[in-house]
């Protein structure tokens, strides 16, 4: 009866969190395509401990009444659809998220890496710059300017590029993160910037921090 409670409690929580995504201790869960970052995954309402109505036999589930979707729903299953590599899905995901909730800086970043993925870098850029400016905090402001200057290498606006990664690591560097990988993607990016900028001793020491 214990394993049969058990059982039904691990499909409970593994609803609340996007396929592939694992909660880690380094700061972000790790995924087959993408990481989902602490910050984001600590703003996912903890269903699980509503979903716990069993009689004290196990035999039971009340059905929970149901209700309407809230934003961090939606990205929740945004997140789902960028692991699967099915951006098109994503972008509406994190777009009905923000009909809801227009300040979100998590809608906004997903929409942001939705978009990227498509490679429409414009409204990706447009999408990490909104997501920056309803983050209060470092943590969740550095992905977006990471994100901006990968658009912004990609669309060959080095300047630009070069600008969103610098204050990237910075804001990396502020909250405290310990990601070796994205830092060092980071400078790699920064690195190729600076190359096409004709910064070449910058961009040696920008390879030479990514190792």
């Amino acid at each position: 009866m214990i394993r049969k409670v058990l059982y039904i409690s691990l499909i409970l929580v593994g609803l609340l969190i996007p396929a592939g995504v694992l909660a880690a201790d380094d700061g972000w869960s790790h995924g087959s395509l993408f990481s989902a970052p602490n910050w984001l995954l600590e703003q996912f309402d903890d269903e699980s401990r509503e979903m716990s109505k069993m009689d004290y036999f196990g035999t039971k589930l009340v059905e929970p009444t149901p209700k309407p979707p809230t934003a961090m729903d939606l990205v929740k299953e945004g997140w789902a659809y960028l692991e699967g590599g099915n951006y098109k899905d994503a972008l509406k995901s994190f777009e009905k998220a923000l009909d809801i909730n227009g300040t979100s800086t998590e809608a906004w970043y997903g929409r942001g890496l939705a978009l990227e993925n498509q490679k429409r870098y414009l409204s990706a850029i447009d999408a990490y710059t909104k997501a920056v400016s309803y983050s209060k905090k470092p943590a969740s402001s550095w992905g977006p300017n990471a994100g901006k200057g990968r658009s912004y290498l990609a669309l060959n606006q080095f300047e630009n590029a070069k600008d969103a990664l610098t204050v990237a690591i910075s804001q990396y560097e502020q909250s405290g993160e310990d990601m070796a990988d994205e830092l060092a993607s980071m400078y790699r990016d920064l690195a190729q910037a600076l190359e096409m900028l004709g910064e070449t001793d910058a961009a040696q020491e920008a390879l030479k921090k990514a190792g």
